[in-house]
């Protein structure tokens, strides 16, 4: 629908491993503030994009997908999520194609409230349902789902589970000349304790937590060394996260940087990252992060709690602010707090390495079409 931050990296890195003599592959999307790195980010696959253009400011991807079924010949039709899924399968019950739909999301409960809440739940789930496959990034999120909306497992769908996964190159590559500018680009003193925050600015991503943890840190007179952190991405609730942290005299804390496709250079300039999500499906930050050998203080909610178990990650109770603002305490004043990362770094490209997934995923689609091809 739109393929933004960890939904536009899981297409780059898997197509990538997409063997180019069997695959042929086109994205059909609406158009976002990523539209230009994605464009690039496929055409070094081979792979070609379709915009679906709003109408009359409508979302019509249900329309646009209908258009090219009829205009072209597909095997497969793999959609990213709840809400792309369903605009296909409205329309793929007429052309019956092979369904897989990618689950890297729960669906907001907020579009089942109200006087129509329970038809709306109805109707989704009668829809969804018509997919070959609901494939789920994780188990965590796989099991939440089945939970949530029982009325998805009915007629012939096949679940299954194919963990997510990164390309670990970039990452363990060491940037010591963006370690040793990062500072003075963010006009901090030396010594200061970088936290970073990467993805998007939204609720479920918890960052208003972090405004509240280093509130906290300020009334109580917080750590002993000087800290601040680098919040880099983009969302919906950027400006207001940006007011939060004018309003409450917070702004010496932080420093924000717009999205930026390629971030191991400043994950490494990090003492930290924080990641505070209400929820996840199975992030691929983590991966990313410990791959980059960077200490990660993550909470125990759905999906983030899979992605980082047997890690050395920091892990903190969802939700809970005090928490937060501790655990930064605990890292700050901890001189040894990098050594379990760095020692772990090796292993977590080896973990994390997106091939294994990929050809997952191209059995899978295999097995759909039954011709070794789609």
């Amino acid at each position: 629908m739109w393929p933004l931050g960890g939904i536009r990296t899981y297409l780059k890195y898997n197509y990538r491993h997409f063997p180019k003599d069997r695959f042929e592959i086109t994205l059909l999307a609406n158009p976002s503030i990523e539209s230009k790195t994605l464009e690039a980010d496929m055409a070094a696959e081979g792979v070609r994009v379709v915009w679906s253009r709003p109408l009359f400011g409508t979302n019509v991807l249900f329309l646009r997908t209908a258009g090219l079924l009829l205009r072209e010949r597909f095997d497969l039709i793999h959609s990213q999520g709840f809400i792309s899924g369903f605009h296909v399968s409205l329309v793929n019950r007429f052309f019956r194609k092979p369904h897989i739909l990618t689950i890297h999301g729960v669906p907001e409960e907020k579009r089942f409230r109200g006087a129509l809440g329970g038809l709306k739940r109805f109707a989704f789930e009668r829809v969804i349902r018509h997919v070959s496959v609901i494939h789920g990034v994780g188990e965590d999120i796989m099991n939440h789902i089945r939970q949530s909306f029982p009325g998805l497992q009915g007629r012939k769908t096949r679940w299954v589970v194919i963990k997510n996964g990164i390309d670990p190159a970039p990452f363990v590559k060491d940037y010591p000349e963006v370690r040793a500018g990062i500072r003075q680009r963010l006009q901090l003193e030396t010594g200061t304790f970088i936290f970073g925050y990467f993805g998007r600015f939204m609720p479920e991503k918890g960052f208003n937590f972090i405004i509240d943890a280093v509130k906290l840190l300020r009334t109580e007179g917080g750590p002993s060394r000087r800290f601040a952190v680098m919040a880099v991405g983009s969302g919906d609730f950027e400006l207001r996260y940006k007011g939060r942290v004018e309003r409450g005299g917070l702004a010496e804390y932080f420093r924000f940087l717009p999205f930026h496709p390629d971030v191991a250079a400043l994950m490494q300039a990090c003492n930290a990252v924080l990641m505070p999500s209400i929820w996840e499906a199975y992030p691929l930050l983590t991966s990313e992060v410990l791959c980059c050998g960077v200490p990660i203080i993550a909470t125990d909610c759905v999906g983030l709690r899979e992605a980082v178990a047997e890690t050395p990650a920091i892990t903190i109770r969802a939700g809970d602010a005090a928490a937060l603002a501790g655990a930064m305490t605990s890292a700050v004043n901890d001189p040894g707090l990098a050594g379990p990362f760095a020692a772990f770094r090796a292993e977590a490209a080896v973990r994390f390495d997106v091939k294994n997934a990929a050809e997952k995923l191209v059995a899978l689609i295999e097995s759909e079409t039954g011709e070794g091809r789609a």
